[in-house]
């Protein structure tokens, strides 16, 4: 038997820049559901 690996992309939370919704998504976000603002993923600093 052998173990197969797990390919799966893990979930990450994104935040709207305009007007702070946050979102988890696969995939990262190109645009806010909520009032079309830039997405960014919140494990990412801002600096």
């Amino acid at each position: 038997m052998h173990n197969v690996p797990d390919l799966s992309t893990p979930e990450s939370t994104y935040e709207c820049l305009g007007c702070g919704t946050i979102v988890t998504a696969d995939t990262h976000p190109v645009e806010c559901d909520d009032c079309g603002g830039s997405m960014r993923d919140r494990a990412m600093s801002l600096e």
